[in-house]
């Protein structure tokens, strides 16, 4: 698994506020440049499901196999032989503080093809995040 994580100086919460609208990522994150909602518009719950395009990278179609509202997520998305599995959580690191750790993993055949290929971006990528929902949360 590949890790980034970064202490923000406010409640999980507010970092919850911003890491959780999906819909509105590529307005949020350098690193997204476009999010489309598939299927049910309701509320975000585990199985919806996300069309989502970053610079350099195929277009993927996330589904959420764990939402756990005020704490993290976890997507996932499959294409050609290599499952990617997407972590976000925000935890609480002492009063008025955030852990937020964002972390990829990659399985399957074509797996270390990915790794090999994206582990340098998808660091690059997932500091950049971080850094964006950090700016973003303690500007609330």
């Amino acid at each position: 698994m590949i890790l980034v994580e970064r202490e923000i100086r406010t409640a999980p919460a507010e970092v919850w506020a911003v890491m959780s609208e999906l819909d509105r990522w590529a307005e949020l994150l350098p690193t997204v440049s476009g999010v489309e909602r598939l299927g049910d518009p309701g509320p975000i719950a585990v199985g919806a499901r996300f069309r989502v395009a970053q610079p350099g990278l195929a277009t993927a179609v996330y589904k959420v196999t764990d939402w756990r509202p005020g704490e993290g997520f976890t997507w996932v998305a499959s294409s050609g032989g290599v499952r990617t599995e997407a972590v976000h959580e925000a935890r609480a690191d002492g009063e008025g503080r955030t852990r937020l750790a964002l972390g990829i993993t990659w399985s399957g055949p074509g797996a270390w093809v990915a790794r090999v290929l994206f582990s340098g971006k998808a660091r690059r990528y997932m500091a950049q995040e971080a850094e964006a929902f950090a700016a973003l949360a303690e500007g609330r």
